[in-house]
């Protein structure tokens, strides 16, 4: 890897499928191809390629003691891919650049239904430095060897799409080699639809098993099937993200290509980059083992286009206790079972032990379900589940549940919900759009809603096309004249908002988010300041814009408003309320963060404790005077480990505890 810096950015994803998206499957079939790429194999090509023992290159017994672009041994290495293409069935080629200095190793595998759209696995096999003794076995024997493994694995495999494996040259001197490849096609108009880029995927010294990834928001459909997959195949790992251009990924983006850059964890780099020392013994090949397997799983799902897509309208939260009625759709190239193990929708009052559902009614694509009534005062958690009928397939959505025939028996990290309660949903988008947005000076528009009730939650959907996102300053302003900074010049020289949802129980603030901003991101200030305020009257958006030439336009913004109309709620009820509720967290089981909401009765001071399972205590996640009302705690959990724990809140009125499920 050519290294240009080592600063941090987190890179908003939408780590969430929504409404009519397609979603990669988990496939038994695809597990059992990964897994054909043992440690054993990965290692000997690494040892293979690093120098580590001799080779046999056109007829020849060498040791490839250097892969620098200026060496011998370079040359070697290419053609010791190149033979090791053709050994696995291949009809490789080499193509040549700077005047044939450089060459790129490249095998096809032609997709039968799809040939002429690409998914590319890749690595740079050049390394430094430039002595006569470069190894450079994480950098990057270990990406090449990944490739190589992928293309091995799934010679006998019939692709839906074509796959490419290739080996870059001159990336350490400027990515030229997927420079040169990225632009012509580009200019040959090829459809690539992904490409996974590996570079330095084998050093791990504190062993936890955590590698990066570099993404952009062309990228984001490509990365997010990548870190499904992963949890699918390989939950082992973890990841984080950073911003970094400095490998062969960014010469696709650059093209207008959707690239991802998959690496060793940044916070804890090869401690010999670029020395003779980058050799075998340093590497983990814990680490190595799982990034290959994610990497060959990943491409694998994809190339078999393992998609369901789902279309779902959640059940709306309201006051009956009646059952309630839903639908979901589910299209795609596989076809659906609804013979052995129809599609089920999984329900549950805890967001732990879950009931199943199977449809009422099926028509075509789409499946009717009815969901039991509850009580007043439940929350219901619940998702879906569908295999195809060959059974080598299976999606739950929300996504990341596995367990096939029946499907889903393995639950999401998360889920779909609703309340029953004295709560009401209320979407409204404004009349007024598209308004336009001025250099130097504020664009105002308005919402008037006529519903009585005091606001529960609140998320607000903007959508604006400018230029250069970080002139503009957005704010919400409540019937109560109140106003909320949405976002502050956010976005550097990014474009646009695109359905922005600015959501308190986002995991991402919209100052960690990068242009066009497509997801859900927490506001500059909190929206639950307006909690119990009354939602009935005029709500107001003012977008300014503070620079000159570029100017936009306000394409549309919506309030998504739950709220409580306490005009249903008798004298009866008013008296039966308790003086305080403590709900259950959600999601649970949950895994980075997790949030909690808490009714008063009356204003009080309150501590909402955290304990785990022997009752130790972990951490405060709240304390303070309480307003009478709902409240809403978010608390990060991502440092806890997995396990059973215990949220008490203690008041004047009394005390409660809940059980909390973390799981990683």
């Amino acid at each position: 890897m050519k290294r240009f810096c080592r600063n941090l950015l987190l890179v908003s994803l939408i780590l969430g499928l929504h409404s009519g998206q397609a979603q990669l499957a988990y496939s038994p079939f695809v597990d059992s191809i990964a897994a054909l790429s043992t440690n054993e194999d990965i290692l000997l090509l690494e040892r293979q390629l690093s120098g580590d023992t001799t080779v046999t290159v056109d007829g020849q017994v060498i040791t490839i003691n250097s892969r620098h672009y200026l060496s011998t041994g370079n040359t070697k290495a290419t053609q010791f891919i190149f033979e090791k293409f053709e050994e696995y069935g291949y009809t490789p080629e080499i193509q040549y650049f700077n005047g044939e200095r450089g060459a790129n190793v490249i095998a096809t595998k032609l997709g039968t239904t799809y040939p002429n759209q690409i998914y590319i696995i890749c690595g740079h096999y050049d390394n430094m430095p430039s002595g006569p003794t470069a190894p450079g076995a994480d950098d990057n024997a270990s990406g090449t060897v990944a490739t190589m493994e992928a293309a091995r694995v799934l010679r006998s495999i019939d692709l839906l799409y074509t796959v490419k494996f290739i080996a870059w040259d001159e990336e350490e001197i400027g990515l030229v080699g997927s420079n040169y490849y990225a632009q012509q096609a580009l200019a040959n108009g090829e459809e690539i639809l992904g490409v996974l880029n590996l570079d330095m995927i084998a050093w791990d010294s504190n062993d936890d098993l955590e590698f990066s990834i570099a993404t952009n928001p062309l990228s984001t459909a490509f990365s997010n099937d990548f870190i499904l997959t992963n949890g699918y195949y390989q939950p082992e790992l973890s990841y984080n993200f950073i911003d970094v251009t400095a490998s062969d990924h960014s010469s696709f983006w650059n093209a207008g290509y959707p690239a991802l850059l998959a690496i060793e964890d940044w916070n804890d780099f090869n401690a010999f980059y670029h020395t003779p020392s980058d050799d075998i013994p340093i590497l983990n090949m814990t680490l190595f083992g799982a990034l290959v397997r994610a990497s060959i799983a990943n491409i694998a799902s994809n190339a078999l286009n393992q998609r369901f897509y789902f279309e779902h309208s959640p059940i709306p939260s309201g006051v009956s206790t009646e059952p309630r009625e839903t639908t979901l759709v589910v299209t795609g190239d596989h076809v659906v079972d609804t013979v052995n193990y129809t599609p089920r929708l999984y329900y549950s009052s805890n967001g732990l032990t879950f009931n199943y559902l199977l449809p009422v009614k099926i028509t075509s694509d789409t499946f009717q379900f009815e969901v039991p009534g509850f009580p007043l005062g439940t929350t219901v958690y619940y998702y879906f589940a569908v295999q195809d009928e060959d059974a080598t397939m299976i999606a739950t959505y929300p996504a990341g549940g596995i367990g096939i025939s029946p499907p889903g028996t393995e639950t999401p990290n998360s889920f779909l919900s609703y309340n029953v309660d004295y709560i009401f949903n209320n979407e409204s988008c404004s009349e007024n759009t598209p308004l336009s947005i001025l250099d130097n000076s504020s664009t105002t528009d308005q919402i008037e809603i006529t519903q009585q009730g005091d606001l529960f939650d609140l998320d607000v959907l903007v959508d604006i096309t400018h230029p250069r996102t970080s002139e503009l300053r957005i704010a919400l302003i409540s019937p109560k004249n109140h106003a909320i900074l949405l976002s502050d010049y956010n976005g550097g020289e990014g474009d646009n908002y695109t359905q922005t949802v600015f959501d308190d129980e986002a995991s991402l603030s919209i100052e960690e988010g990068t242009p066009p901003f497509t997801g859900h991101f927490r506001p500059e200030a909190s929206l639950d300041q307006l909690d119990n305020d009354p939602i009935k009257g005029t709500w107001k958006i003012r977008v300014s814009d503070s620079g000159v030439p570029n100017s936009g336009t306000l394409n549309n913004w919506c309030l998504h408003l739950f709220y409580k109309d306490t005009t249903v709620i008798g004298v009866k009820e008013l008296l039966s309320i308790p003086d305080f509720t403590l709900m259950q967290n959600y999601p649970n089981p949950a895994k980075s963060s997790t949030s909690i909401k808490l009714r008063l009765k009356k204003s009080e001071r309150i501590n909402l404790n955290l304990y785990d399972s022997r009752g130790t205590f972990v951490r405060t996640l709240a304390q303070g005077y309480f307003n009478t009302g709902d409240h809403l705690i978010v608390a990060s959990i991502s440092d806890l480990e997995p396990g059973t724990y215990y949220y008490t809140l203690n008041c004047d009125s009394g005390s409660k505890s809940m059980r909390m499920l973390i799981i990683k």
